[in-house]
């Protein structure tokens, strides 16, 4: 079996990580199709790492969530070229990651989650021993303001 270190889907350049998600035109297709502007594709990393930490900066939770099963489905449809020489194009690729988001959202919305977030106990606690604990108050109204300890 021969092997190449091409990418196997445009096969113009080495298959890197960051090729294979962000440089390599079938992905970067995905990304446009769903609407990823240049400001997240532009720019040069030599890590993948560093190129997903600044998109996560500019995204909210949502839209990273969005982001990175996009990424996921980039992927897989890279392992189907490599394992089942199958294609698809941009927008299925995009349809399912989309889809797959929405089921993800809808099922957490109606299920109760599998790992439940801790119960933090909110109200004073007594400060322990040898410990002052002070509290200070402001108000500010106009031209007048007032404080206490």
């Amino acid at each position: 079996m021969e092997f190449s270190c091409l990418c196997p889907r445009c096969g113009s350049e080495e298959e890197t990580l960051m090729h294979a998600l962000k440089d390599c035109p079938k992905a970067r297709a995905v990304l446009i199709h769903g609407g990823f502007d240049n400001a997240l594709l532009d720019g040069s990393y030599w890590r993948c790492v560093d190129w997903i930490e600044d998109v996560a900066r500019s995204l909210d939770k949502k839209a990273l969530s969005d982001f990175v099963t996009v990424l996921w489905n980039i992927w897989n449809s890279r392992n189907n070229k490599v394992f089942r020489n199958t294609e698809e194009d941009a927008k299925a690729i995009w349809d399912r990651a989309a889809t797959l988001n929405r089921d993800f959202r809808t099922f957490n919305f109606m299920e109760r989650p599998m790992i439940p977030k801790p119960v933090e106990e909110k109200g004073w606690q007594k400060p322990r021993l040898g410990v002052v604990k002070i509290n200070f108050d402001a108000a500010v109204e106009g031209r007048r303001m007032s404080f206490g300890v």
